[in-house]
């Protein structure tokens, strides 16, 4: 009778110190991708100041991808989240992007502000790759649902700039940036402190650049870093441009184009339920279902954006809502997926391929929806965005549904 209630102990120990993690790391998360698009955020304040045009607008969101892609291939080639310690890799990534994102606040002009957005990037390669890790190896069983929330977080995360910029419009633009940096620094502190390994976690691995590319070697991990492509191709340039969308249709109506910052808050910020709702549900129905019906939900709503456009303001509000509520649902699901399919002992490197190859097709999105606004004007800017969840469905529908 003695191991069996010395076993039951032990379950329940794992499963307190998964939920403590759970929760650390989701927290974790949330506060530490508030320095995102803490540049994105300011954009208007930083126009009239530094009289930047919609391209030099658009780098300051690019500068961050940039850098989150040389922080993915600096981690990928390393296997830093694989042969240390997934908590303090975490940890001195927050703390340098708090550092840099510091650096933007006391920048007097556009060359220093995108070097140290760039930085910014770079540290966010430690952060949400290795979050998505650490949950990773508490949980194989119900792995969408985890990491649903964890993107959720993530989202809320990223839209929060605007919010503090909707809260402190009185503030100049440098207030609601080093907020988001305390936060930052907030958040990897209580990973490392709240978070601990689980029993998946893995042991330390060595040092093998190749498995840079080896990961693809497997035709399931394929086809999911494939959907999750044509979701990133969708993802980020919503949420970078939601706010000039919603400007431009409301340039009109001064009533309405003084709400875009708490707007494009609410635009963002509705993933979060997205996330967790897709998280739940891919419980009963599986990682792929959920994400197909995402990527067929939001690339309707790219599609049809033009019409969106010219909705009465109360209509268009909640038709970005919805685009917001989809848009990012499949996020973690593919994530899920890519854990599942990803080399033994190497889950950190393939994900964190996977994430910067996702993040160089958002720069690609971003730009082309900036010089699209300017040439076609915002009405049609967003239809382009259609095609990523057009690729994206096409390759996951062709995952085989025991791979879900």
């Amino acid at each position: 009778m003695g191991v069996p209630h010395e076993r039951s102990r032990a379950e329940a120990e794992s499963s307190d110190g998964g939920g403590r993690s759970f929760i650390a790391v989701c927290v974790g998360v949330l506060f530490c991708t508030s320095v995102w698009f803490s540049g994105t955020a300011v954009q208007p304040a930083l126009s009239a100041a530094w009289n930047l045009g919609a391209s030099a607008e658009a780098a300051l969101t690019t500068a961050v991808q940039l850098g989150f892609i040389s922080g993915t291939l600096l981690f990928a080639l390393t296997n830093l989240a694989d042969r240390f310690d997934a908590r303090d890799v975490l940890l001195v990534s927050a703390l340098v992007a708090a550092a840099s994102n510091g650096a933007f606040a006391l920048a007097s002009g556009l060359p220093a502000a995108l070097a140290s957005r760039a930085v910014t990037g770079v540290a966010m390669a430690g952060v949400y790759p290795v979050g998505m890790k650490i949950l990773a190896g508490w949980s194989r069983a119900g792995l969408g649902w985890r990491l649903g929330v964890m993107v959720g977080a993530l989202t809320l995360g990223t839209a929060l700039p605007f919010l503090l910029r909707a809260m402190g419009a009185r503030f100049a633009w440098r207030v609601p940036v080093l907020t988001s940096g305390a936060l930052c620094l907030l958040g990897g502190l209580l990973v490392r402190f709240g978070a601990t390994i689980g029993p998946h976690g893995g042991g330390r691995v060595h040092f093998d650049p190749r498995m840079l590319v080896r990961c693809f070697a497997h035709r399931p991990f394929r086809l999911a870093a494939l959907g999750y492509f044509g979701h990133m191709w969708e993802l980020y340039a919503f949420w970078a441009s939601v706010a000039g969308f919603l400007a431009a249709a409301f340039a009109d109506d001064a009533t309405w184009a003084r709400r875009v910052p708490l707007l494009a808050f609410f635009a963002i910020a509705a993933g979060t339920a997205g996330c967790v709702v897709g998280g739940r549900w891919s419980r009963r129905v599986g990682e792929r279902r959920v994400a197909l019906t995402s990527l067929g939900a939001s690339g309707i709503l790219a599609a049809l954006s033009g019409l969106g456009f010219v909705l009465p303001p109360p209509l268009l509000v909640l038709y970005v809502l919805a685009w917001g509520f989809f848009v990012v649902m499949d996020s973690a699901q593919f994530s899920a997926l890519a854990a599942t399919h990803a080399p033994p002992g190497y889950v950190g490197t393939a994900l964190t391929v996977q994430n910067g190859l996702g993040f160089a097709l958002t720069i690609a999105s971003i730009q082309l929806v900036a010089w699209l606004s300017a040439a076609v004007g915002w009405r049609f800017a967003f239809v382009v965005l259609a095609l990523g969840p057009a690729l994206g469905a096409w390759a996951t529908a062709k995952l085989p549904v025991a791979a879900a």
